[in-house]
C-alpha cells in the first residue's frame, strides 16, 4: 500500500472538518451560489440563510461579551441557548471564510448543559465567564483535541494531552471553547493561509486578505461568530486582522496573558522576539473585562515566564491633557488617503477634546531599521525549524511566505557575533523609543496599524507600523472606525502608490517591491523586475499604466488635490 501524499492527508482533513458540521447547519448551494457570484454580501449570509433563529440571531448579534456576560449571570439567557447559537453561526462562518481549524460543537453543547444545571442548583455563576463562548487561535491546546497549526506534517500527531495555562484559566472562569480558529502556515505571515485547512477570506470582501497570523479569529470576531476571542501576537498577528476584519485587537506586554502550554511553530528555545496573547473582540471594554480576569488569575503557578501581578486600579484621575505622539509615516510604505484620513480624524478629534499632539516625524526616524531588526531576528533559526516542517510533507509553501523566509535559498548560517549585534540593535532601538518617550513626556503614541486597510490575499508584505511594538514590548491597541470617508481629511497635495498588484506571473512573484523609490519626480516608475522601461503617470484620477517591458499592470497612482 502506497504512502498518503500530502494531498491526501490534506483532503482527509478538509473532509473531517465539514464532517463535524451538522447537516442541519449547512448552507445551501442557492445561498453559496449568490456568495460566488457577489449577490449576496459573506456579513449577510448568517441573517439570510434561514439556519438561524430569530432568538439565535439576536443572542450572536449582542453588542459585545460584557452584556452576554451580564445576561448570563442574571439568568436571562440559558448557556445552552447561547452556545448553540454561537456554534451555529461560527459553522456558517466556517463555510463562507475558511475560517475555523478544529471544532468541539457537542462538548461545548455538554459544557453548557453542566453550566445551566449549576446555576439552576446554586443560584450563581459559575465564575465571571459563566457560559461565554470563546474562541481560541489554532496554537492554543486543549486536551483531547488535535493541534496541527497547518502544516501538513503534523497531521499524524495524536490529540494533545493538556490544556494551554490560558485554557485552564477560561474554563475556570466558566467559558465555553467551541472553536479553533485558521492561521497562517509557519505563523509568520500576515496571510492566513496553509493547505491543510485553506485561505482565510475577509468577510468583507473575500477578495482580500484577512490579515495574520490571527486571521481566523478576525474573519470569526467580524461574523460574529464568535464574541470573544483569543489570538497571539509576535509582528502584529492580532492587530493586523484587528485592522483588516473590522474589530477591536489588543497586544498586551509579553507575559501578562500567559502563553505556556502552546504549540509553536518554531524551535524551542528562540531568541530575542517572544509573543504575547490577547483578545480579538467587539469593544474595549471586553478587552478589559478579559484581561482583568487573567491578570488576577495567578498564572506565575503554572507559567514561569507569566508577569503575573494583578490588574491595577488607578490610583489618581487620568491628566485633563494627555500628550499624544504620532506615528511618522514612513517613507517606503506611504499613508494611503484612507488611512490618512482616518489618523488626521483621530488628531483633530482629540486636539479638539484639549489633548497636545506631538509630531514624532523628526524624531521616530527607525521604523524601518526596526523591521528589519525584528525580521532579522525572526530567521536566526539555524535549523528552519518552521520551514523544515513544511519540507517534511513535501507539501508547498504559501506564496506570501516570501516575505518572511528565503523559502527556496539557503540562508547564511547565524553566528553568535550576529546574534550579539542583534541584541545590541534592539537595545538600541529600545532607548530611543523610550527618549521619545521622555523627551516630549508622551503619555501614548497613536498611529496607523497599516499603510491601508485590507489588501489583496498575498500582498500585506512586511508589518512596519505594527511589529515595532513587538521589538521594543510595549502594549499596543487597534480599533476600528465604522463611519464614511470624510473629504474634510484629504491631504491636500498627495502622490500614493498602492503596491504592485501586476498580471505579468513574473511580477507576482516580486510583486510587493518598493514603489516610493521607484517614483521619479514627474511620476514615473520603473518595473520592480530588471526591466528596462518606463511609463509615465499622467496627473489625475485613474491612471494605470503597464510596465512596457514585461506588460505587468503597475496599480493606480493617485496624485490629488483637495480645494
Amino acid at each position: 500500500m502506497t504512502n498518503p501524499t500530502w494531498q491526501d492527508k490534506c483532503a482527509a482533513k478538509q473532509a473531517e472538518a465539514a464532517s463535524k458540521i451538522p447537516v442541519e447547519w449547512r448552507l445551501s448551494a442557492e445561498i453559496l451560489q449568490k456568495v460566488n457570484n457577489n449577490e449576496l454580501k459573506i456579513l449577510d449570509v448568517p441573517a439570510k440563510c434561514g439556519i438561524l433563529t430569530k432568538e439565535e440571531l439576536g443572542i450572536t448579534e449582542i453588542a459585545d461579551a460584557t452584556i452576554l456576560r451580564d445576561k448570563l449571570a442574571a439568568r436571562e439567557l440559558s448557556a445552552i441557548d447561547v452556545a448553540t447559537a454561537f456554534c451555529k453561526r461560527a459553522g456558517i462562518a466556517q463555510q463562507v471564510t475558511s475560517c475555523l481549524t478544529e471544532t468541539m460543537f457537542s462538548q461545548a453543547i455538554i459544557r453548557a448543559k453542566e453550566l445551566d444545571e449549576h446555576i439552576e442548583t446554586t443560584g450563581k455563576p459559575i465564575g465571571p465567564l459563566h457560559g461565554v463562548p470563546i474562541s481560541l487561535k489554532e496554537t492554543f491546546n486543549i486536551k483531547g483535541v488535535h493541534t496541527c497549526l497547518g502544516f501538513t506534517s503534523f497531521l499524524d500527531r495524536e490529540p494533545v494531552t493538556h490544556n494551554s495555562v490560558l485554557v485552564d484559566i477560561l474554563l475556570q472562569a466558566g467559558a465555553v471553547l467551541y472553536v479553533k480558529t485558521n492561521v497562517p502556515q509557519t505563523m509568520m505571515t500576515a496571510d492566513s493561509h496553509n493547505n491543510v485547512f485553506g485561505r482565510v477570506k475577509n468577510p468583507h470582501r473575500d477578495t482580500l486578505t484577512a490579515g495574520g497570523s490571527s486571521g481566523g479569529e478576525g474573519a470569526l470576531v467580524a461574523m460574529r461568530g464568535s464574541i470573544l476571542g483569543i489570538g497571539t501576537d509576535i509582528a502584529g498577528s492580532i492587530r493586523i486582522p484587528a485592522l483588516c476584519c473590522g474589530t477591536v485587537g489588543f497586544k498586551p506586554s509579553v507575559g501578562r496573558v500567559p502563553y505556556a502550554g502552546q504549540t509553536s511553530s518554531g524551535r524551542p528555545g528562540m531568541t530575542g522576539i517572544a509573543p504575547s496573547a490577547g483578545p480579538l473582540c467587539h469593544s474595549m471594554r471586553d478587552a478589559e473585562m478579559l484581561l482583568r480576569l487573567v491578570f488576577n488569575a495567578a498564572s506565575d503557578d503554572n507559567d514561569d515566564m507569566a508577569l503575573a501581578f494583578p490588574w491595577m486600579e488607578p490610583t489618581q484621575a487620568a491628566p485633563q491633557q494627555l500628550i499624544i505622539g504620532v506615528m511618522p509615516e514612513d517613507p517606503k510604505t506611504p499613508l494611503h488617503p484612507n488611512m490618512q484620513r482616518t489618523l488626521r480624524g483621530a488628531i483633530e478629534k482629540l486636539e479638539n477634546a484639549g489633548h497636545h499632539i506631538v509630531d514624532l516625524s523628526k524624531q521616530m526616524h527607525f521604523l524601518e531599521a526596526a523591521a528589519d531588526l525584528a525580521f532579522k531576528f525572526f530567521r536566526i533559526d539555524p535549523d528552519q525549524t518552521a520551514l523544515q516542517n513544511i519540507r517534511k510533507s513535501g507539501e508547498p509553501a504559501i506564496p506570501s511566505l516570501r516575505f518572511t523566509y528565503d523559502v527556496d535559498g539557503t540562508p547564511k548560517e547565524p553566528t553568535l557575533r550576529g546574534l550579539f549585534d542583534l541584541n545590541v540593535g534592539r537595545a538600541e532601538i529600545m532607548a530611543k523609543m523610550r527618549q521619545v518617550f521622555l523627551d516630549n513626556q508622551l503619555h501614548l503614541i497613536i498611529g496607523p496599524g497599516y499603510q491601508s486597510t485590507a489588501v489583496p490575499h498575498d500582498t500585506f508584505g512586511v508589518p512596519v507600523y505594527t511589529v515595532i511594538a513587538n521589538l521594543v514590548d510595549v502594549c499596543f491597541l487597534i480599533s476600528f472606525v465604522e463611519n464614511s470617508a470624510n473629504s474634510k481629511y484629504q491631504v491636500s497635495r498627495m502622490r500614493y502608490s498602492p503596491w504592485l498588484l501586476p498580471g505579468n506571473r513574473r511580477c507576482q512573484v516580486r510583486a510587493r517591491r518598493e514603489l516610493l523609490s521607484s517614483l521619479s519626480p514627474q511620476g514615473s516608475r520603473k518595473c520592480p523586475l530588471p526591466c528596462t522601461a518606463y511609463r509615465s503617470s499622467p496627473e489625475g484620477r485613474g491612471a494605470a499604466p503597464a510596465c512596457a517591458d514585461c506588460g505587468g499592470d503597475f496599480g493606480q497612482v493617485m496624485h490629488t488635490s483637495s480645494s
